[in-house]
């Protein structure tokens, strides 16, 4: 039976929207913000998880204080049929919090409170998971478990990694081993630099914005188109297309070009979404 595990850093997301533009001793409006969704459950296997949750139930590896902020995004995967038995609660005042600051311009300002500071570690609980797991997700997270994380998966287990440029999550080491153990890479053009590719076998999707998206695969590169859609708030797209496109291949899709439409096709229903709740 076909399982997925997802790792990474989680996060409760406080997302709003200014009329203007942050600056230092000076009060700005926020032109939304949702309550509905604030805060919201964020980081990057959140969004995977819940573009997945369709095919398979998810378990998302991560770590959360045992407190209030904690249980807040343990319940809020759980009401989505995402399970949490992988989240380990840590005993600290406070939980990884991002505050998403959107400006008039579109840019985002992303304030990031990882809460640990390199506490995290891999509990018997969490092994367990990921090695009873038929495809294992590594996304930005703690970079002293990336390996472990890696040798825990079962063998023969399908690996996907979903690239983000940070340098502190994905030392030189990290890329080396995830370039050369993942049988998928996902990330966009500047985070391809990331990958090495003389060393990977991988196939790598390189998502490009408006520009669509690029299969590498075989030795040939595939354009696949996208229509854009016009959302202020774009946090999660990226990870939703990468979980669209783990679940195409849990779903029998083999052809990784196709596989990828359909990613692409989740991604701009999620924008779609989002751009309907700002303009509600």
């Amino acid at each position: 039976m076909s399982s997925l595990c997802v790792t990474g850093y989680g996060s409760l997301d406080y997302a709003v929207t200014l009329d203007g533009f942050a600056e230092g001793n000076r009060t700005t409006l926020v032109s939304r913000r949702d309550p509905a969704a604030w805060p919201r459950c964020g980081g990057c296997p959140a969004y995977v998880a819940h573009a997945v949750v369709a095919t398979v139930a998810p378990t998302v590896i991560s770590w959360m204080g045992d407190n209030t902020e904690g249980r807040l995004y343990c319940d809020g995967l759980r009401s989505a049929g995402i399970d949490v038995s992988g989240v380990a609660l840590l005993e600290t005042p406070g939980s990884p919090t991002a505050l998403l600051v959107y400006q008039a311009d579109g840019s985002c300002a992303c304030l990031y409170d990882p809460a640990f500071d390199g506490r995290e570690r891999l509990t018997a609980a969490q092994a367990e998971r990921i090695a009873a797991a038929s495809h294992l997700c590594v996304s930005v997270g703690p970079p002293h478990l990336m390996r472990p994380i890696v040798d825990a998966r079962a063998p023969g287990a399908r690996l996907y990694w979903l690239a983000k440029n940070d340098p502190a999550a994905f030392t030189p080491e990290n890329r080396r081993l995830l370039s050369v153990r993942a049988d998928v890479i996902f990330c966009n053009s500047a985070e391809l630099a990331l990958v090495d590719r003389d060393l990977s076998r991988a196939t790598i999707i390189e998502t490009r914005g408006r520009d669509g998206v690029v299969v590498h695969a075989g030795g040939a590169e595939t354009a696949v188109p996208v229509e854009p859609v016009a959302a202020g708030d774009t946090t999660g797209a990226g990870d939703t297309f990468a979980g669209a496109y783990i679940a195409a291949e849990m779903d029998g899709i083999v052809d990784p070009v196709q596989a990828a439409e359909r990613a692409s096709e989740a991604a701009r229903a999620f924008l779609l979404n989002r751009a309907s709740e700002e303009q509600s």
